[in-house]
Formats: structure tokens, sequence, C-alpha cells
């Protein structure tokens, strides 16, 4: 159910919970007025096995209900770790994911610039083990992604509690390292890291391979995931940004609070979008 809005083609959806089968969160967002489906890839209900195990019904659920998917996974995984057999376990189970993807006829998946494991970037040197672990990963996977037709996308995370990794300057170097690599924009995420000067300064740096939107509402500290107008991030802005760049893929409605808060969400994006007039 793709809108026309102004001149632009989006496409609304929403992310799955893990806690709950996907299932019936398929039915379930098709009648709340979305496009698509994220599938959330996540324990404990929506592990790459227990998606397959899932998968003829799964498929059957998109097709009978229109519904296109992405996947989307764990921010936490390990990509970066500097135990090696850990790391290598994660690139598996990454690979896991994609083959999921691939088969559920999935083409965009997520991964997180996700960095907050022990002392990780207390000192330059495990700064550095980090970034080399994790850009090594990327690289590995988004050519095993690319070779089974899924687009690899990596989305940036905010830098709470001291944790300077998670920033532009670092999510950067990776995706110059693995320029296979699409962006996955949480404009929530940026807001949090240098308010709306960072939600500026990701799109200027890489709209030109943006792939994906979330959206959601914070104050600016922590990653509250509220509905849109509850927060402090200038809708407004962001929305003449996107138009700026010509935006006109997904955006996820990635807010926690409740359905009808993100179908709220939803809405109170649209209206702002067709009143925003095209550059």
């Amino acid at each position: 159910m793709s809108k026309d809005i102004g001149k632009s083609r989006l496409k609304f959806g929403l992310l799955t919970s893990p806690v709950e089968a996907v299932l019936p969160q398929i039915g379930m967002f098709k009648k709340l007025g979305f496009d698509y489906v994220e599938v959330g890839m996540e324990e404990p209900a929506a592990t790459p096995r227990i998606l397959m195990e899932q998968k003829n019904e799964i498929i059957t659920a998109l097709a009978v209900n229109a519904m296109s998917a992405l996947g989307h996974t764990a921010y936490w995984v390990g990509f970066g770790s500097s135990h090696e057999k850990v790391r290598q376990g994660w690139v598996m189970e990454g690979k896991e994911m994609v083959r999921a993807a691939s088969e559920l006829g999935i083409s965009l998946l997520n991964f997180h610039f996700y960095s907050r494991f022990g002392t990780v970037g207390v000192t330059e040197r495990w700064r550095e083990t980090f970034m080399r672990n994790f850009t090594n990963s990327m690289r590995e996977l988004a050519q095993f992604a690319a070779q089974r037709g899924i687009g690899l996308m990596l989305e940036n995370v905010p830098p709470e509690n001291g944790h300077p990794l998670e920033s532009l300057t670092y999510f950067s170097q990776v995706m110059s390292a693995v320029p296979a690599l699409k962006f996955h924009f949480d404009v929530a995420h940026a807001f949090i890291e240098n308010r709306m000067k960072g939600v500026k300064e990701y799109l200027e740096t890489f709209n030109g391979r943006l792939a994906h939107i979330h959206m959601h509402d914070n104050h600016g500290k922590r990653d509250e995931h509220l509905p849109l107008g509850e927060g402090k991030i200038d809708l407004r802005k962001v929305v003449r940004l996107l138009k700026d760049y010509q935006y006109n893929r997904t955006v996820t409605f990635e807010v926690f609070t409740s359905l009808p808060d993100a179908v709220h969400s939803r809405r109170r994006f649209e209206k702002i979008w067709e009143q925003t007039k095209n550059p």
C-alpha cells in the first residue's frame, strides 16, 4: 500500500517485536495501514532458525497481505570483539541471518555499529582493535550478502555513556573501508549524538548511500523510542532535509510505547511531509 506523498513515493513500516511470533504481526501491521514489515531477527521468538521453520507460512502471509519485508538484527552482536573465536562466531551467525533473509525474499538487512563490550574504547589500542575487527567482519558479511542478492546496511548507534566509538567519525571510517555497505539512518540516534546538527551531518555525509530510515523521538539524552512529537527532534527540519535529498524509499516507525503511538507517528509524519514543499 505505497503512498504517493507529494512527488515522492515513500513506504511506511513497523519493526516486529522479537518476543512475539512474526507471523501474526504481518496481518496486524497491514490492518494498521503499513506497507511493509521489518522483520526483527532476534531472540527469543525470531532467530534465523525459528524464522526458517516458519518460512513457508511467513512468505504466504506476506503475499496474502501484499506486504514486502526488510530485515533487522539485534544491536548488541559482537562483530568487533577482540576475542577472535567470539568474533568469528558472530560472523557465522551473521551469515545465518543473511541466509534467512534470502530465504524469506528480503533484499535489505541491517547490522548496527556497536562497540559497548567491557572497556572497548578506553585506550587507543582497543579502539584500533575494535575498528579493525568490526571492519573485517562487515567486509566479509557484505561480500557474503551480495552473493545472495542481499544489500547489507549499517545503522548508526548513539554514543551514550561516554562511548566515543558510536559516532560519525568512526562510523565514517567503516563505511569508507567497506563501500558495499548501504546506510541505514536512525534519525533519533543521530539526534542523541549531536542534536539536529548531527542529523544534518549524517545525511550530508551518506545521502548517496541512504537505503532506509528509522523514525522515533527522544529528548537528546538517551534512546527513548518515543512517538514523534513527544521529544525534542524537529520533525519539520528532518522532513525538509529528506526532501532536499529527494528521499523516497522506506521509513520504519521504531516507536516502542504502543502500536497506536506508531500509527499516530506515521500520520504526523505524513501530514508534515504533505505540508512541506519540494525543493
